[in-house]
């Protein structure tokens, strides 16, 4: 249950920060820059108090999130919210279920509800391209789930300096790969929300880790689906349609089914 409370808090903070990005004017690699930026001093400052750092898987982490990142940005760039976010979120759990090879069967059962789930609401907002993306993005998160949780169940990597390290290895590389970023800057009162909601959504991903095995908090993390969804209806006004809240039906059922 410790891992439930985590996992919402999470996808509350998750799903704020998809429609942030999603209503901002500078898309692309760019605009990562910028939100890394203006997190880059508590970067640097936990990195200077820290009595060890373990690099290397900090890094491999950060190829990851930066590719899902991108990726996520170019989704939102041509396609609507309400398609990319609930196959995005919906498709990843069952990814991650089937490469950790886990002998529960709870888990397959509660994956597969959620992907049903996403596809009975997203059936009446098919955009090809963005469910291709979406796709994409959802095979970024089951890598860097995976990896992320090996490193910090496994390895026993520090989670702050861990966030730490992938932070400020990803605006060194941006840096370096992407042009007029600095014009960006101007975007940063945009960046700021952003920058402070996506490590703490996934920093409380981390920590539910240290309670529920990684599948289990895979797929509890489609609760970011039904948060997303909730968003969608208040503050985006789109339709409420009873396949919407059957597929929302279906997604809590398969969290829930996971979660006992």
């Amino acid at each position: 249950m410790i891992a439930l409370a985590l996992l919402t808090a999470s996808a509350c903070c998750h799903a704020t920060w998809n429609l942030l990005m999603k209503s901002v004017s500078t898309k692309g690699p760019a605009f990562v820059w910028v939100c890394g930026v203006v997190t880059l001093p508590v970067s640097v400052v936990l990195l200077l108090r820290a009595s060890s750092i373990t690099w290397w898987p900090a890094l491999i982490s950060m190829a990851l999130h930066t590719l899902y990142a991108v990726t996520l940005q170019k989704a939102y760039a041509v396609a609507d919210f309400a398609t990319v976010y609930p196959v995005s979120r919906g498709s990843a759990p069952v990814l991650v279920a089937l490469l950790a090879e886990t002998s529960n069967w709870h888990v397959y059962a509660g994956a597969a509800l959620v992907l049903c789930g996403v596809l009975v609401m997203d059936r009446l907002q098919l955009q090809a391209r963005g469910i291709t993306l979406g796709l994409v993005v959802a095979i970024c998160t089951a890598a860097y789930t995976l990896w992320d949780a090996y490193a910090i169940t496994t390895l026993h990597a520090d989670l702050l300096t861990y966030l730490a390290v992938g932070n400020l290895a990803q605006v060194a590389v941006l840096s370096v790969l992407v042009r007029g970023h600095r014009a960006a800057l101007g975007e940063w009162r945009r960046a700021l929300p952003i920058a402070v909601l996506t490590p703490a959504s996934y920093g409380l991903v981390l920590l539910a880790l240290s309670f529920a095995s990684v599948s289990t908090v895979a797929v509890g993390r489609s609760l970011n689906v039904v948060i997303g969804a909730l968003v969608g209806f208040v503050v985006l006004h789109e339709r409420v349609t009873r396949a919407r809240l059957a597929g929302l039906a279906a997604v809590v059922a398969g969290v829930v089914l996971v979660s006992t």
